[in-house]
């Protein structure tokens, strides 16, 4: 059960990141506050419960072009498949709002269970990853 003190704890000591508007495209990750170059809790942790079903490419483009540009968007893939969360897009996971850059600052760890930050990154900087890189398998 989470108390008052545990949510309080988070917000003071463990909240990093927040959406808004984005230079890059639509809404963004940014640092709320300074997060150090190997840090791996910006995010919620895994549900253990959470399963992401890999879809393929041809899968992708066979959906109806609302929920293809969902999938496309938003999730991560590699040259075969797309990794998809099973309940879809009705509940929010801040990283998937995570723009894409050819020069990242976080990765993609564990199966894409975890994010890791390559470097420090400021208040205010956007959170970017390299959608089109495999995930890294530490």
């Amino acid at each position: 059960m989470i108390t008052k003190e545990i949510l309080l704890d988070e917000l003071t000591q463990h909240t990093y990141v927040m959406l808004r508007p984005s230079m890059i495209a639509g809404i963004g990750v940014f640092a709320l506050r300074p997060i150090p170059i190997g840090c791996r809790e910006m995010f919620s942790k895994p549900d253990p419960k959470e399963v992401w079903i890999t879809l393929t490419k041809l899968e992708v483009e066979n959906l109806p072009s609302h929920a293809r540009e969902l999938v496309e968007n938003y999730c991560l893939f590699d040259a075969n498949q797309y990794y998809v969360p099973q309940r879809g897009f009705k509940s929010l996971d801040v990283s998937l709002f995570l723009n894409h850059s050819d020069k990242p600052n976080i990765i993609s760890i564990e199966d894409g269970n975890y994010f890791e930050t390559l470097c420090a990154i400021s208040p205010g900087e956007e959170l970017l990853i390299d959608y089109g890189t495999l995930v890294a398998e530490y």
